[in-house]
């Protein structure tokens, strides 16, 4: 029984699997490269200085800075944090779509998945 087929030589088995551990080297350094620019916390302030919100790499509440001057207004200083945390889960969202989109080009529609799993909401409520 012949086989028409032609098996690759162990030469270029090694040869494919080389090309293939230099384009996930590849991938890596660019993910880290991309990590280290839009990666880690981020972290937004309100328009008058006086609240401060940090999220970590995984867009979880780290910190919450609140100075003294805020608590004069007191009656909205809890619509006004939760208003800055949107604001920052909403960049922190921006931030991983743009990792994406430079990940995988354009071969998904980034924005849409993106859209299924930003924060609804979380501003003060009218």
């Amino acid at each position: 029984m012949s086989d028409n087929a032609r098996r690759p030589t162990p030469q270029e088995i090694m040869a494919e699997f080389e090309q293939l551990k230099a384009q996930a080297e590849a991938t890596v350094r660019r993910f880290q490269d991309m990590d280290a620019e839009l990666g880690g916390g981020v972290e937004v302030h309100s328009e008058d200085g006086l609240l401060r919100v940090k999220l970590d790499a995984n867009g979880i509440v780290d910190e919450i800075g609140i100075n003294e001057a805020a608590m004069r207004g007191r009656q909205t200083l809890g619509y006004a944090m939760v208003a800055l945390i949107a604001q920052a889960r909403m960049e922190h969202t921006q931030r991983q779509a743009e990792m994406a989109r430079r990940m995988i080009g354009d071969k998904f529609d980034i924005d849409a998945i993106m859209a299924q799993y930003a924060p609804k909401g979380g501003g003060p409520r009218s």
